[in-house]
């Protein structure tokens, strides 16, 4: 049985003058090589910094309203 697979884009660039672009920008800025290295998380810190500073730009403050803005919203994904 074959599998069908979804060719969905998933390389999602937002335009200059989008707020996930400067946040983007801030937190690539940011040094997280030293505080990081003995802990494991299932993501990065610094991508989950980016989506709750994106998510508060947009007045989600909660963690369930955040993770379902992430599934929801494609510049937060």
């Amino acid at each position: 049985m074959s599998q069908l697979m979804l060719d969905i884009p998933t390389a999602y660039e937002p335009e200059e003058n989008h707020p996930a672009y400067q946040i983007n920008q801030l937190v690539e800025s940011l040094d997280f090589t030293d505080e990081y290295t003995t802990v494991r998380y299932p993501y990065h810190p610094r991508l989950l910094l980016k989506l709750v500073l994106f998510a508060y730009t947009r007045g989600i403050r909660y963690g369930r309203m955040i993770e379902r803005f992430a599934d929801e919203n494609k510049v937060a994904m």
